[in-house]
């Protein structure tokens, strides 16, 4: 498995790990699907995928996202599910995007991945917070 986790909203995506070496042109496809399934707005998913490109992969600007990403790994075992199934990859998603981030903090710093991506792509892309393309 692959744990993929954004920076921002420490949202995680969880996936196969085959054909590793294509995942940088496949990675605006699997985010895009990943925001639909979190009901992003069509609009919103397009901006942010086309502001993806091109991926660069390169060591992480922010090394407390490894922590999470530790976290997120100790968690796996305890979820159920058959993660041999896209199904069973996207039920370890939700189950982990719910997980709350940063609780040893104070508690404005308190992250829940699947509250904080929403909120963070709204905000950034509020042109494009609708429903439907034009």
């Amino acid at each position: 498995m692959l744990l993929l986790v954004s920076a921002a909203a420490l949202f995680p995506i969880v996936l196969p790990a085959r054909d590793v070496r294509s995942l940088p042109s496949r990675l605006a496809a699997i985010v895009a699907a990943q925001l639909e399934r979190l009901g992003i707005e069509f609009g919103i998913i397009g901006a942010e995928c086309e502001a993806m490109n091109p991926v660069v992969v390169a060591p992480t600007a922010d090394r407390s996202v490894l922590g999470t990403m530790v976290d997120f790994a100790k968690a796996v075992p305890y979820y159920s599910g058959d993660l041999r199934t896209q199904r069973g990859l996207d039920h370890l998603t939700d189950c982990l995007a719910g997980t709350p981030c940063r609780a040893a903090q104070r508690e404005e710093r308190l992250v829940l991945p699947n509250r904080k991506a929403p909120e963070l792509l709204r905000a950034k892309w509020p042109a494009n917070n609708k429903l439907c393309p034009e």
